[in-house]
């Protein structure tokens, strides 16, 4: 049996074969004397025009964006109804249960939130080409990983260690630039993270087995950061971690919410939904009478109205 295998398409490929297949990934010049240290700095040597350019680069990360837009744009997407290791982070076991069970009762993504992903995904993929030709190690991309049967793609391995790569709101770039994330995850990255380093313990591409970081893009200012964590204590116990979601996903009822709701102001009686529960795509179903209304900075999500408000209720929730 091989040692370590994944999946690219329909073709199973062990580590030998893929490090020689030149097709769909950075071409790779090990340099020995790179590190993360100086990761980001090499990254701004680049954008600076004092590294060059490989064309090869370019016609990668083209032909990988466009490999995006058909995943993207082909056709609907579709909610996975599974149990994937990126929801292995999901902070709320409710949500998390209504992905897997009740996932007809999501509510629909808009157009611009879809485009919003997609360039995301450019973003992050310029950025590994520009980490690849600042003369840093970039292999196993999109490798599919597995842990006690739950399945991921992991972003990427840069010099030895399991890295994943976001662009970032301003707001948010600053809590990974801070190395913040461990107090303020609302999204659960920190976990995410730790199970792509876990299920690479016997991956020959990932040298550093304790130890993973995200290489965050601002996509507004165009700033980088590298935020590294040691994962040593949480992969102790990882196994029952999954373990236990596994078991509370099979359950036939939904656990309790993980959240609870905030008031709306200092002074208002009112109660709404805190920033996890209104980015969550089943706070509908999972808030019995909550109630929308678009404010001019976004839409707050009600549960108790005690106070009349002056902005009138909506209901588009599309």
């Amino acid at each position: 049996m091989l040692p370590f295998t994944f999946t690219k398409g329909t073709r199973l490929y062990n580590t030998i074969e893929w490090r020689n297949f030149k097709d769909c990934y950075y071409k790779q010049e090990i340099t020995m004397n790179k590190n993360n240290d100086t990761l980001v700095a090499d990254m701004e040597d680049v954008i600076l025009g004092l590294k060059g350019w490989d064309e090869t680069l370019s016609t990668v990360m083209a032909n990988t964006i466009s490999d995006m837009a058909g995943d993207r744009f082909k056709k609907p997407q579709e909610p996975r109804g599974y149990l994937s290791m990126s929801g292995l982070g999901t902070p709320c076991n409710r949500k998390l249960w209504y992905k897997i069970n009740q996932t007809d009762l999501a509510i629909p993504l808009r157009a611009n939130a879809l485009l919003k992903f997609f360039y995301g995904d450019m973003i992050e993929e310029l950025a590994l080409c520009i980490a690849q030709q600042a003369g840093h190690t970039v292999v196993g991309q999109q490798d599919r990983m597995e842990a006690h049967g739950i399945k991921g793609s992991r972003d990427c391995v840069i010099n030895g260690m399991t890295v994943d790569v976001k662009s970032a709101s301003p707001y948010s770039f600053q809590k990974f630039k801070n190395g913040d994330l461990r107090e303020q995850d609302p999204f659960g990255y920190i976990s995410q993270l730790s199970s792509y380093v876990y299920a690479a313990k016997d991956d020959p591409l990932v040298t550093d087995k304790a130890h993973g970081a995200f290489l965050v893009i601002d996509k507004v200012n165009g700033h980088i950061c590298l935020d590294m964590y040691d994962f040593t204590e949480e992969l102790k116990t990882k196994e029952a971690e999954i373990t236990a979601i596994k078991k509370m996903v099979k359950q036939k009822i939904p656990p309790e919410r993980s959240f609870k709701d905030v008031p709306q102001s200092k002074t208002s009686p009112n109660m709404k939904l805190g920033m996890e529960c209104s980015y969550c795509e089943f706070k509908k179903a999972c808030w019995p009478g909550l109630k929308m209304f678009a404010y001019s900075h976004g839409p707050m999500y009600l549960t108790k109205i005690k106070k009349e408000l002056r902005v009138e209720e909506s209901d588009d929730w599309t």
